[in-house]
Formats: structure tokens, sequence, C-alpha cells
């Protein structure tokens, strides 16, 4: 009698336990730390807006968020990272590079259509198309006709290989008929040393990495690369306005999750980022930048990532453009 009254003790402990277990893994989303991937470095933007928007999420969410860099091959490493793992509390920020991607390089460890969900578009800004302030040019005609006149002569830096800064003057180059040499760095800090030293002409990087230099004289703006300008820069005309009608690139952050991840928490996630946009640390500490803070569906975000990988595509195949 004794090993039976053991037995039956031992399973309603076991029951008891599965229950638990069963109720614990239908805790609402998250029930542990929530990671966020980034594919640049601590000092970039992309790593400021990560990590500014981290404890707001946190308060929103009551789990600690955690920002971890994985850098390398524009963003790639990290997208392939979280892309792989089977779990729902690790995400991915990332920018235009991820939809570039998608069409230079012939082999990646993910595909962006079937391993990675939009989840919502953050911020956008500018680039914004400076150049060497010791240069012969006032304004984007002048520059343009400067290159024409030196074809294969002038050179620009960018951060790397496929990144934003790399394809937009990919694309200025095309719709304005010139030729100038690409000179990769591993960092958007050395590709603006290069054009401050004189190694190069002109570089075309995000408004926060631009910004400063502008106001300080050590870098001259010919014009921002978005479709209207910019209210840090207003006197500042763009592309469009300047010399090339319709041309338009928006330097972007966005969340992407993997495949663990329910459809539900996905709009969960959406909706909870878009609410810690509203925050006052990222109003003064990234607004201010001359960031703006946009907060999208995920719907409207796939349509967006959609239109970026095709638009890049056509430029890529445009330029037979390769990764090496």
């Amino acid at each position: 009698m004794g090993y039976i009254k053991n037995a039956a003790i031992t399973c309603a402990l076991l029951i008891t336990a599965s229950y638990s277990m069963a109720q614990s893994t239908k805790a609402p989303w998250p029930n542990r730390p929530v990671r966020i991937i980034s594919g640049l470095g601590p000092g970039s933007s992309m790593d400021l807006v990560a990590r500014t928007i981290a404890p707001a999420l946190s308060e929103i969410w009551g789990q600690p968020v955690i920002v971890d860099n994985k850098t390398g091959a524009a963003g790639n490493v990290a997208a392939s990272y979280v892309s792989g793992l089977e779990d729902d509390h690790t995400i991915l920020i990332a920018q235009n590079a991820i939809t570039i991607s998608a069409s230079f390089y012939p082999k990646l460890g993910y595909n962006l259509k079937k391993d990675l969900k939009p989840v919502s578009q953050i911020t956008s800004m500018p680039l914004v198309v400076i150049v060497n302030k010791d240069l012969p040019v006032k304004n984007l005609k002048e520059f343009i006709e400067y290159a024409k006149k030196r074809p294969d002569q002038l050179n620009f830096s960018s951060s790397g290989i496929g990144n934003a800064d790399h394809m937009a003057v990919e694309l200025f180059n095309s719709r304005a008929g010139i030729t100038m040499t690409h000179v990769p760095f591993t960092s958007g800090a050395l590709a603006l040393n290069a054009l401050m030293a004189g190694d190069v002409q002109t570089y075309f990087p995000g408004l926060p990495v631009s910004l400063p230099n502008i106001q300080a004289g050590k870098v001259k703006a010919l014009a921002v690369t978005t479709a209207k300008r910019s209210n840090a820069l207003p006197e500042v005309p763009t592309v469009a306005e300047a010399a090339i009608p319709g041309y338009s690139i928006t330097l972007w952050y966005g969340i992407f999750a993997n495949k663990a991840m329910s459809d539900a928490n996905v709009l969960k996630i959406s909706q909870d980022f878009n609410k810690a946009l509203k925050s006052p640390e990222m109003q003064s500490k990234v607004a201010a930048n001359g960031i703006d803070l946009v907060g999208s569906s995920p719907d409207v975000f796939k349509a967006f990532v959609n239109n970026e990988v095709e638009l890049w595509a056509q430029v890529i195949r445009a330029r037979n453009l390769k990764p090496d």
C-alpha cells in the first residue's frame, strides 16, 4: 500500500509540474530578457538608437532589454545569427544594407523574405552629400560638372561595401552620368577622416555623423538625399532640387524577428516599439540629432522592405556591382 501511495503522489507531482510548465509557456511575451542584435558597432547611430530605446522597452515589457553587437559584412553577420535562432526573445535591428544584400551577395546565410519577419520601421534620416572643404565647388551642380571633367579621377568613401552610403553614391553616379572610384572603410568615422584629409573628395554619411562637422566648417554640405529637406539642415537642398530630379534615398533603421516569433507577438512588438519611440529619451537623444522617428505596422514595413529590395536590385543590375 505504501508503494502505491508513493507512486500516486509522484504521479500527482508530475502532472502538477507538467501543468505548470504548460502554463509558463503560455505566459505573455516577453517572459524573460529580450536581446536586440545590432549589426553595427558601438558608437554608430544605429547603436545609439537601439541603446536609447532599450530602457523604454524594458519599462513596457517588465523585462531587461539587452543590446548585443554582432558586426561584419554590412550587417549580415547579425542578420544571419538572428535568423538561425529558435528563440523568440532575440530580435534584430537593421538598416538599408539588409535589403541591398538580398541582391548584392550571391550567397547569404539567410533568406530575407523567408527567414526574417519585418516588425517596424523605427527611424529615417537623410544621407548628406558632403565634400572636402577645399574642393572648388559651391553646389551640387558644380560638383557634378567638376566630376564629369575628371572621369575616374575622384574618389568617394563609404563605411563598407554594400552599405547604404556606398549604394547611394552608386545610384548618384548612375543618375548624374559620372564615374568615381569607391574607397571602402570599416566604419563611418574612418570614411569621414579620409574625406577631411583629402584622400577622397566626397562621402554620403548619415546626418548624425555629418552634422557636427558641417556646423564646424570641416566639410561642405551640398545636398541631402531625401525627398524633403532636413529640419536639421533647412538651408541645404535635396539632390532632386539641386541637380537630379527623382533622386531619393532614405537611411532607415528597422526591427526584424525570426521565424520563431508568432505573428501575434510580431504585432505586439511593433506596437510596443511605437510606444517607446515617444519616450523623452528618444526625443532628446535621437530626434534632436535630426533623426525622424517613424513607427510603422508590420504590414506597412513589409511593403516598404519589398520596395527597397527591388530598388537596390535595379541599381545593382544597372551598375553591374559585385561584392569584391
